[in-house]
């Protein structure tokens, strides 16, 4: 198969995606490869363990309705910026552990 019968595939599904979710399927598939190829391959990389699955963390997301915003003037995708954001939401939600942060004794047995 050609490069272009494999990208036309790739578009329809990202357009069939678009129009079930109402949400950008780039922006989505960016969201996800932050996922898959930066905090769930290494997370000890990145000093964090996930404590959900990457689907997890995604659908999470989505259900949320969560997305990276690039301002009115940037109409691609900066993949720093966005992986960037997808840590910050994963410990802001506290979907992974962030093994550098003190963890606080337990008062409430007291």
């Amino acid at each position: 198969m050609e490069p272009s019968f494999r990208i036309a595939q790739v578009e329809f599904l990202l357009t069939q995606y678009s129009e079930a979710t109402h949400r950008s399927g780039m922006r989505d598939l960016a969201l996800w490869q932050s996922l898959t190829t930066q905090y769930y391959e290494d997370p000890s990389q990145w000093d964090i363990i996930p404590l959900v699955t990457k689907e997890e963390a995604f659908d999470r997301m989505v259900k949320d309705d969560w997305h990276v915003d690039m301002g009115d003037k940037f109409y691609g995708l900066d993949y720093e910026t966005i992986d960037e954001e997808v840590l910050d939401y994963l410990k802001r939600n506290k979907l992974v552990k962030d093994i550098n942060e003190i963890d606080e004794p337990d008062e409430s047995n007291d």
